[in-house]
């Protein structure tokens, strides 16, 4: 499975180069070069963890997805709907036939649950942040939430799942914040802000989706590895 997380995940990240660029992402040869990579790394670590089950099908999906919202959220600050929601209908689509086959409809209703609590949590985050998180994080949680959901045993570790992985966005999110606000003082621009305005500077900002599909990743792939 690792060496099939690699070869697809390779595939995978070469079609997403394409899609990304329709959203005004720019073509670079770093990019050719680390979204392909970064998807092959991704499936294969599923891969290995999960092994020949049908749970490593959904966590793909979304792990490809991750990659491409965090790709177009670091050139562009911004989350496209045209990633996010093809990712949240693959993933129904995949539970639902995978529940019917183990004949446990029972997780598609937990998984709604864990993308329901996460896209409150953040629609909480969004209303009291002043504008500063953006409505495409509240989006990104729909997806995260399903597969957290998915890959619990029950309810209580699906919101357990959703609060740690929110948790952890939250960290290295405050991570990336420093960093990059500590750089800007210092005269380095990492992160360019597309939106920014010379005249009128905004304070500053940050994509925060890396730090949203990092988190999921780890916490995904620690379900059903260490509960």
């Amino acid at each position: 499975m690792v060496i099939a997380g690699l070869a697809i995940g390779t595939v995978a990240g070469r079609n997403l180069l394409r899609l990304v660029r329709t959203f005004g992402v720019r073509d670079s040869r770093s990019l050719r070069v680390l979204v392909p990579s970064f998807t092959a790394i991704a499936l294969a670590a599923a891969g290995a963890v999960l092994g020949t089950t049908w749970d490593v099908l959904p966590v793909w999906v979304l792990f490809i997805g991750l990659v491409g919202v965090t790709t177009v959220d670091l050139y562009l600050y911004r989350i496209p709907n045209g990633i996010v929601f093809p990712t949240v209908a693959l993933l129904l689509m995949l539970m639902t036939l995978i529940s019917m086959l183990r004949n446990q409809p029972g997780t598609i209703g937990q998984a709604a649950a864990a993308a329901g609590f996460y896209g409150a949590i953040m629609s909480l985050l969004y209303v009291f942040s002043g504008g500063s998180l953006g409505l495409g994080d509240v989006k990104l949680a729909l997806p995260v939430g399903l597969a957290l959901g998915w890959m619990a045993t029950d309810y209580g570790q699906s919101m357990l799942a959703v609060f740690f992985a929110f948790l952890l966005a939250a960290l290295f999110g405050a991570a990336m914040g420093l960093l990059v606000w500590g750089m800007r003082q210092w005269g380095n621009e990492v992160l360019p802000d597309p939106l920014a305005d010379p005249s009128n500077p905004r304070p500053t900002v940050f994509p925060f989706a890396p730090a949203m599909a990092t988190a999921a990743a780890v916490i995904t792939l620690a379900v059903p590895t260490y509960w």
